[in-house]
């Protein structure tokens, strides 16, 4: 059965509905990687019902295709060449490849420039040796914040809570019932104190585990400037979470 398309003036939109077994309540949007419209809808919804809840809320969806489309277009595309920029805390810095068949390889952030060292220079070899040291950064940098961010939450008495790192589609960061912080890998390219936001954002949860007004008025205590920082990674969280390896 073809699925309908929606009529917005006189544009028609086509998408694809698929259905999770997570979804249980509300249809969701996404774009696939080809700037195609996916609907993620519950299963117990009819291709007419689905169809009938868009096309009720179409400028909706035809706002969320122009941005979807746009931050798409913005998205880096990445060779792993010398000369092309990556983003490290914040700011863009040059790419510097150096083969050596001899080296095990390297990476070292010198001079503003993250230069890789390896035998092997195809842009797979040179994605996982990025990624490998992103990580190694982001355990470095998220670590020494947590904890010096602990120190004036009270409620930790100075002890900062074990940290793990994840690669994330759309979380920046989490805490669980049993108090281990988990943050989004990706978020060691924003800048520092968005990174500092998060790990305020998740160390509040400890103390309030939902987003009522004792939770922001204690991250207000915590990271007064979390408005600014939370702002900033809404806007750019598709260059950051875009800007190395995809899978």
């Amino acid at each position: 059965m073809k699925i309908k398309p929606l009529q917005y003036d006189d544009q028609l939109i086509d998408y694809q509905i698929q259905h999770r077994p997570a979804v249980t309540r509300r249809i969701h949007l996404e774009l696939n990687e080809d700037g195609s419209l996916r609907i993620i809808a519950p299963r117990r919804l009819s291709r007419r019902a689905i169809y009938k809840t868009l096309q009720q809320r179409v400028e909706h969806v035809a706002r969320y295709l122009v941005d979807a489309r746009t931050k798409l277009r913005e998205r880096p595309v990445h060779r792993y060449i010398s000369g092309e920029e990556h983003l490290f805390l914040g700011q863009s810095h040059p790419l510097k490849v150096v083969k050596d068949p001899g080296k095990r390889g390297s990476v070292d952030f010198v001079n503003g420039q993250i230069r890789v060292i390896a035998p092997d220079v195809r842009a797979e070899a040179i994605s996982n040796r990025l990624i490998r040291w992103y990580r190694q950064q982001a355990l470095q940098h998220f670590s020494s914040r947590l904890e010096l961010i602990s120190t004036a939450a009270p409620w930790t008495e100075s002890h900062a809570p074990p940290l793990r790192l994840r690669k994330m589609k759309r979380t920046w960061g989490s805490c669980s019932a049993a108090g281990v912080i988990t943050l989004n890998l990706h978020l060691v390219k924003a800048p520092p104190e968005c990174i500092d936001y998060v790990i305020a954002h998740e160390l509040c949860h400890l103390r309030e585990h939902n987003h009522g007004k004792a939770f922001y008025a204690l991250q207000e205590q915590l990271f007064p400037g979390w408005r600014e920082a939370k702002a900033h990674l809404k806007t750019r969280s598709h260059i950051y979470l875009a800007s190395v390896n995809r899978a």
